[in-house]
């Protein structure tokens, strides 16, 4: 069935009864004593041509509004709607009607992405930041600002201002800028645990130019928890969107459909012509930050061991559904010190199960130097436990 929803009747008109040949009458026809039926039978009804006509009025603004919304909206939809077929499959289930405003957000977030301009033996080279603090403190990425003799630091209101590096973190490609002055524009944090493959991911960036534009990417979350290998280091448990960063915007704002950061841009890697954008997840970048500010480095409990993933028919083999093969000791390191060898497969870190030589790093990330930790790991298919004591890794 069609529903009419222009609040009209398409068929004929009754003729109007008679003004008195109702059963309810407004208060103030009665305390008038009502209209007589010889004044007003023959009288026209004269608000009705005014109820046509703001009808027709609001119908047609509607139309217009309606026209302008799908204008603005439909670029949006149709890129997230074939980008979504293309990703690898997952939790995420993007709803064409939940298509992100991407021109609001830039505009909502551009006060609080920066330009950055760094001066290095090794010659210039620019990027982008995020301000997360009001007091002027901003998120980049380490590789942006390392080895930096001079950084400058221009806002979206065309201020330059002279920053200083806090501190910087290779393993994660975070660093944190400190900018005289108070009450800056912010981007609000969120948090990448609850990101889903197939949400949309928008990459906002500064131009090579300075120019108050931002620049802005958009695309979907193709996978989470990636490794990424890049100037001799392995970066663990990125985001990976299917749209690159561009130039210029490392270090800028991975934003999620409500315009809230869940990463900081980080590097393109290209696959058979494609080239997919990373990023670090923002709650990684936190922890990151809180340390460079407290300690103005990142301490990390540190075992020291080089290993492999187990393959599938060993992993049968010895009965364990994950591992990872200890391939080398590293020198001066607690698992040189400690019962381990090579060959051995680890197989939990206090008694939760070793899945990769990612997750492994990742757990003890989480550890400080000093905290004991223990292995479980299978030697000549029988099942033994190594407490070790973890220290801190190496600047180098």
């Amino acid at each position: 069935m069609d529903f009419d929803d222009d609040g009209l009747d398409d068929g004929p008109v009754s003729p109007l009864l008679p003004p008195d040949d109702r059963l309810w009458r407004h208060p103030s026809e009665v305390a008038a004593g009502g209209p007589s039926t010889s004044s007003t039978r023959g009288m026209k009804r004269p608000r009705e041509p005014r109820l046509l006509t703001v009808v027709a009025l609001t119908s047609s603004i509607s139309v217009l509004l309606t026209l302008g919304v799908v204008a603005v909206v439909r670029p949006v939809r149709t890129q997230l709607a074939v980008e979504q077929i293309a990703a690898p499959t997952g939790n995420g289930s993007p709803n064409a009607s939940d298509a992100p405003d991407v021109a609001s957000i830039a505009d909502r977030l551009r006060p609080s992405i920066t330009s950055i301009f760094v001066e290095s033996p090794d010659g210039a080279r620019r990027g982008s930041g995020v301000v997360y603090r009001t007091d002027g403190l901003v998120l980049t990425a380490h590789h942006v600002v390392d080895g930096a003799s001079k950084v400058t630091v221009v806002l979206d209101d065309g201020r330059e201002l002279e920053a200083r590096v806090v501190g910087s973190d290779p393993d994660t490609d975070i660093a944190v800028l400190d900018l005289d002055g108070e009450r800056f524009a912010v981007a609000p944090l969120g948090s990448a645990a609850a990101i889903k493959v197939g949400q949309a991911a928008i990459t906002i960036g500064t131009p090579p130019e300075g120019a108050h534009a931002p620049v802005v990417t958009v695309g979907v979350v193709s996978a989470t928890n990636q490794a990424v290998n890049t100037t001799g280091r392995r970066l663990l448990e990125m985001i990976q969107t299917d749209a690159a960063v561009a130039p210029g915007s490392a270090g800028g704002a991975v934003v999620d459909g409500a315009g809230v950061v869940i990463g900081i841009a980080t590097i393109n890697v290209e696959r058979e012509g494609n080239a997919s954008g990373y990023a670090t997840p923002i709650d990684v970048a936190r922890l990151v930050a809180a340390q460079l500010l407290a300690h103005g480095k990142v301490t990390r409990g540190w075992l020291g061991i080089e290993g492999d993933e187990l393959s599938a028919s060993r992993a049968k083999e010895l009965g364990v559904k994950s591992g990872v093969v200890v391939r080398a000791l590293k020198g001066s390191s607690p698992a040189q010190h400690s019962d381990l060898r090579p060959g051995d497969v680890l197989v939990e870190l206090d008694g939760e199960p070793i899945r990769s030589m990612g997750s492994l790093v990742i757990e003890l990330r989480t550890r400080r130097p000093g905290d004991t930790v223990a292995l479980t790991y299978l030697r000549d298919a029988q099942q033994r436990v190594a407490k070790i004591t973890l220290g801190e890794k190496p600047a180098n």
